[in-house]
């Protein structure tokens, strides 16, 4: 059970960021007609154009904004649509409903699901003020993204993995819908030997996939494939904001590293991250993330090596998706080691569990993400 200085250090945190982000989601409507969650607008400006018969314009940056009226006179400039044919199946439904009412029912029920994993992971007494209080699920509510979907399918999988096979691999299929996420998940289950989950995984992206293709047309893919070359060069020129990401590639094209040498630094460390690098708490070891799965049966150690090794290939990580981070940590703090925890160990979980704030609030910071994935 927590002690009162812990408790009234989770209250207190939480209140902070309740009123932190109730200020700007108020300020934000006054000034652009749309709470915080401007990413969301790009969601619902997607779903508008594809319920009006025109999903080919979702990956049109100029429709987009074009659109972006329709919720406000206002409204700020949303960004582009990058996402596979599988999240625009999701996301259709959305414009039925005002963009702010459709933000706020998407962040808040997917943000619920991930907190009842969390808890039904991390059943303590006073375990529920600190997972609320999570600073990922709120950075991800603020910028109105789909990473406590994505981490509650990643997390709903890793617990069904020993007693529901199947359903685990039907969650991570779902993982479609972001596909740089889920590109460990078939390294993990084939050195393990989970080859129902896998065989159920590559089905259900099978599916989506061809499901999605056939409500759209065939024109979607290279709609999409052509969005994904767009968003290289976003990514290059720094129109996608490098200060909100956690990735390497990042953090030394912020300190004006050419992107060549940024790219080979993230190619290195992918290698590293598939190869040698997958730092586990639990373990006291360094190992990867394919050792790890084949060798250590512990769901906890295998959990934050496969999102160490995740979060460490991609060049294309905000600090939002540190959502993910929430399932390693309910992991680990569940089971604390025979012997309690070794010095510094959760002084190293605190700070992965205040990243999510202190990471996106100060640019300075940046490189510190991928010494926390480490």
């Amino acid at each position: 059970m927590l002690d009162a200085s812990s408790a009234y250090a989770g209250v207190t945190l939480l209140v902070f960021q309740a009123l932190m982000h109730g200020r700007v989601a108020l300020d934000n409507w006054r000034k652009t007609g749309h709470p915080s969650g401007f990413d969301f607008q790009t969601f619902w400006l997607a779903s508008h154009l594809t319920l009006h018969g025109t999903p080919l314009l979702a990956y049109d940056w100029h429709a987009i904004l074009k659109t972006a009226k329709l919720i406000s006179p206002n409204a700020e400039d949303p960004g582009p649509w990058f996402y596979p044919p599988n999240f625009l199946l999701i996301v259709e439904p959305f414009a039925l409903l005002p963009s702010s009412i459709a933000s706020v029912i998407f962040t808040s029920l997917t943000a619920l699901i991930f907190i009842v994993l969390a808890r039904k992971t991390l059943n303590m007494p006073d375990s529920m003020v600190w997972i609320i209080a999570f600073p990922g699920l709120w950075l991800n509510v603020a910028q109105g993204q789909n990473a406590a979907l994505t981490g509650a399918l990643a997390f709903g999988a890793l617990l069904a993995l020993r007693t529901r096979p199947v359903l685990a691999g039907v969650l991570i299929g779902l993982l479609s819908i972001k596909p740089h996420l889920g590109i460990l998940f078939p390294v993990a289950l084939a050195c393990a030997g989970l080859w129902t989950t896998f065989i159920a995984a590559g089905v259900t992206v099978t599916l989506f996939t061809a499901i999605s293709v056939a409500v759209f047309g065939g024109a979607i893919v290279p709609a999409f494939l052509h969005g994904l070359g767009k968003a290289h060069v976003h990514l290059t020129n720094g129109t996608l904001p490098w200060d909100q990401m956690a990735s390497l590639y990042a953090a030394l094209r912020l300190r004006h590293v050419p992107a060549s040498a940024a790219y080979v630094a993230q190619a290195c460390q992918a290698v590293l991250a598939v190869a040698s690098v997958a730092s586990v708490a639990s373990v006291a070891s360094v190992a990867s993330v394919a050792w790890v799965w084949r060798n250590n049966r512990a769901l906890e150690a295998r959990a934050a090596a496969l999102i160490g090794g995740t979060f460490l290939i991609s060049p294309y990580i905000y600090n939002y998706d540190c959502v993910w981070l929430g399932i390693a940590l309910a992991l680990l703090a569940a089971r604390t080691p025979r012997g309690g925890w070794l010095r510094g160990e959760r002084a190293l979980l605190a700070l992965v569990w205040i990243y999510p704030l202190i990471g996106n609030a100060f640019e300075s910071l940046a490189g510190l993400g991928p010494l926390v994935f480490h």
